[in-house]
């Protein structure tokens, strides 16, 4: 086509940062003035359309000013407001997990139909830092066709032109667009807004496609001004090829063009400050994510009342107003935060509520043993888990159903004193998606005195651990550990540099603008002490202890025998300015090493170049034969490799809210992020081929939503000591992420995924209502399924009702 023909549509929005470099108060009033502010350029002029996304700040606008709401209605309905994006909120795009990205589409389209009518049928993250290589699958599951985003910008990624094809991991693609040069004006442009319309008249010459220009106050909101409209309709009138318009109305346009260039994986990078920034938010959201999935199973399989269900979707919704991306990323000013905590406070005591009663009901209704107590242990996995798990008592025996004494050891606790004072360690065998029971012979909440000296005491000069299978080494000298053996094949599992936690010198700002990685000053931190915590037949547990001038990190190091697994429990005593934390482990040498990282609901081979990458519960670093270490974590979002090390970075400390190229002022001391006593959770997982890697995700899963345990006294009851209420079998890349209550229709949801990379299949079961549907799945692909009353099954997509039946 003609130059002339292309056609340039002008996008009043305005961009609402819910909290940032102020509170969510202040943002509330915000939103309130932006969409009355808007209401008001309608009134005025006619040609003029607002686009506005975000489903949470309609419903505030719905809950505080019912007449302004009805007005935003009227306008939608007249044409002149357009509602997109289909999502709760603009959240980050990398750091939520995949049911959480179907929940933002879920709760956001459902409210849109509902309040307006119709769902967007247009994705909308202008503002997030680098999107994740599933988006494209999870966009057009929920009505999604487009995607509209701004980061990164030119200069952080090259794509070949401002719209194109964006192809998933799962081959799933949509139309998406991306702002030139950004979203808004950040002030009340007349002559700026007229320099930015000629540039965009610039960009379109090279282009071979329309183009969308957005203008509009934000971050603050603001929206489009009178100033900016009298500017634009000079335009307009002077050129028909600038028009005032929505993003619907662009993406119409542009399907008329020529087939657009394919652009495949992920858009990164931007910001590899924010995968890591407030360790303590990051972890209260893996935390809240995974309670809440677990609590969804239980309820479910247990047929908890109707009520309850109102009460996870609110727990829900907190969630996902704390993933907007200036929250979640950790770079907002320190006290925005307080409602953040609030709100994942409010999520994990529903979730925590629900969860205690409904399972305190289950096991009140178990025939327990008629001697001794009984060990409950409940399994929210529709497959087989062997787990280790620790009990508040002291046990002297503990025998499982089938009368075999079971192996446990007595450890410490974290409390000083005569009660409580130790805890009990055994492995645990747990059904599919339900409980088994074990029999506690003689529980005691203290040790005598003897063996309690004998524990409290005991000290090591031996620098190993060892269990049938595997040998641990801690080199003193060098402060790592330096090995990891498999005793019985005499496979080295680590390279020389070992496992250390180090510091290294950050001097970035909160986002670590223009950085692909962090290259500073590496600063050794000295093992001051090791020491046996306790040995037995389950477990042995080292106390390593790193000192630098300013801080401690306080590594525990289990080995658990019969699992072949080790964890790593880190409190780390911060003290550091403009310096991260970081955990390194390393392979041995290899020609083709490959780094593989979990993405929400997939994964993605990364290169071991150095770069920082966004991740979620698991990273792998192996050989071509697929040979390697497997790091699993709680909450860390942010990792890297280079060459044949690998590493987690857990916290930084930059300036909160620092955003260059503004420094602070050298007569006042700023407040630096993560001083205090932040504390982490990793596993290591040993490979020795590429069939150990299939079950990657279902070991993070178990590791993130573990058993839970009840101890029960003796009484009658009417339930089995053990059952199980369903179970996914086949092939082991299949995840069960959520059972949930459907939306607007009686019955369950079920969705699954496949988790590899691969195809595969399986059989998922219910136990009630009777359920036996196989499965079939391509690579990475998502399923969500319908489940009525009488056990009917229906494969269905994330929005639930709004199919064609």
């Amino acid at each position: 086509m003609e130059h002339s023909e292309k056609k340039i549509h002008l996008i009043g929005n305005a961009h609402i940062d819910v909290l940032w470099l102020w509170d969510w108060n202040e943002g509330i009033q915000e939103i309130r003035s932006t969409f009355a502010s808007a209401l008001d350029r309608i009134s005025e002029n006619e040609q003029f359309i607002f686009t506005s996304a975000c489903a949470y700040y309609y419903q505030v606008v719905e809950r505080v000013d019912p007449s302004l709401f009805k007005r935003i209605q009227k306008a939608v309905a007249d044409g002149r407001w357009h509602v997109t994006g289909g999502w709760w909120l603009q959240p980050d795009c990398n750091a939520p997990s995949g049911e959480s990205f179907i929940r933002q589409g879920l709760y956001g389209q459902h409210y849109f139909l509902e309040k307006f009518g119709k769902i967007a049928t247009s994705g909308y993250n202008v503002d997030s830092f680098g999107h994740n290589g599933n988006l494209p699958q999870l966009l057009k599951k929920m009505g999604l066709d487009h995607y509209v985003f701004m980061r990164p910008g030119k200069s952080e990624k090259n794509l070949p032109s401002s719209a194109f094809e964006w192809e998933g991991i799962d081959g799933s693609s949509v139309i998406t667009f991306r702002i030139p040069p950004n979203y808004n004006n950040s002030s009340d442009w007349g002559e700026l807004l007229a320099d930015k319309i000629s540039m965009i008249k610039k960009y379109i010459e090279k282009e071979t496609h329309p183009l969308m220009a957005f203008y509009g106050v934000g971050n603050h909101g603001g929206g489009p001004t009178k100033e900016n409209l009298k500017t634009l309709d000079k335009y307009c009138e002077q050129d028909s090829s600038i028009m005032y318009s929505d993003v619907a109305k662009y993406f119409e346009d542009l399907s008329h063009y020529s087939p657009l260039d394919i652009v495949k994986g992920d858009l990164q990078f931007h910001a590899i400050g924010c995968y890591s920034a407030y360790s303590e938010i990051k972890q209260l959201n893996n935390k809240a994510e995974h309670a809440l999935m677990s609590t969804e199973k239980i309820l479910s399989v247990l047929n908890e009342r109707e009520w309850k269900w109102g009460e996870i979707t609110r727990a829900w919704k907190h969630v996902l107003v704390n993933q907007f991306h200036d929250a979640l990323g950790g770079c907002s000013i320190s006290h925005a935060y307080e409602k953040v905590k609030y709100c994942y406070g409010t999520a994990l005591e529903i979730t925590s509520d629900l969860t205690t009663f409904a399972l305190q009901s289950l096991v009140a209704r178990v025939k327990t043993f008629t001697t001794g107590s009984t060990l409950i242990v409940f399994n929210p996995h529709p497959w087989r888990v062997n787990q280790s798990i620790e009990l508040n008592v002291v046990c002297k025996q503990i025998i499982d159903l089938n009368d075999n004494l079971i192996d446990f050891e007595i450890i410490p606790s974290d409390s000083i004193g005569n009660s409580f004072t130790h805890h009990t360690r055994v492995v645990v065998t747990l059904p599919p998606l339900g409980y088994t029971s074990y029999h506690i012979i003689d529980s005691v909440t203290r040790l005598e005195s003897e063996s309690l000296r004998r524990l409290q005491y005991a000290r090591t000069l031996e620098n190993s651990l060892e269990s049938e299978n595997l040998k641990v080494t801690i080199d003193q000298e060098r402060g790592v550990i330096s090995s990891i053996k498999n005793l019985k094949t005499n496979k080295e599992y680590l390279g020389k540099e070992g496992i250390v936690p180090v510091l290294i010198s950050d001097n970035s700002d909160t986002w670590s603008h223009a950085l692909h990685a962090y290259n500073g000053l590496v600063v050794p931190m000295k093992l001051n002490s090791f020491t046996l915590v306790s040995d037995g037949k389950i477990s042995s547990e080292y106390e390593l202890v790193y000192t630098s001038i300013n801080s401690r990190v306080i590594l525990r190091l289990i080995l658990h025998k019969k699992l072949d697994v080790i964890d790593f429990r880190i409190r780390v005593q911060f003290n550091e300015e403009h310096k991260l934390l970081a955990f390194r482990c390393s392979i041995p040498d290899s020609d083709n090493i490959q780094f593989k990282t979990e993405i929400p609901n997939g994964a993605m081979l990364r290169e071991p170049n150095g770069d920082e990458y966004p991740i979620q519960r698991w990273v792998h670093l192996g050989d071509s034969n697929g040979k390697g270490l497997c790091m699993i974590n709680n909450g860390v979002y942010s990792g890297t490799a280079l060459k044949n090390v690998m590493q987690l970075t857990l916290l930084r400390s930059p300036i909160y809210a620092h955003h260059e190229p503004a420094y602070p002022r050298s007569d006042i001391v700023p407040q630096y992020m993560e001083y205090g006593e932040p504390h982490f959770s990793l596993r290591l997982l040993l490979t020795d081929s590429y069939e150990d890697h299939p079950s990657i995700a279902r070991k993070a899963l178990e590791f993130n939503q573990s058993p839970i345990v009840q101890v029960e006294s003796m009484h009658d009851g009417v339930e089995p000591l053990e059952h199980s209420f369903g179970s996914l079998r086949g092939d082991s890349s299949i995840i069960l992420s959520t059972i949930k209550k459907a939306e607007k229709k009686e019955g369950m949801i079920i969705r699954l995924y496949e988790s590899d990379g691969k195809k595969a299949k399986g059989i998922f079961s219910l136990a009630s209502p009777s359920v036996s549907y196989e499965l079939v799945f391509d690579s990475f692909e998502i399923k969500t399924l319908y489940v009525d009353t009488t056990g009917k099954v229906s494969e269905t997509n994330f929005l639930e009702e709004i199919l064609n039946d």
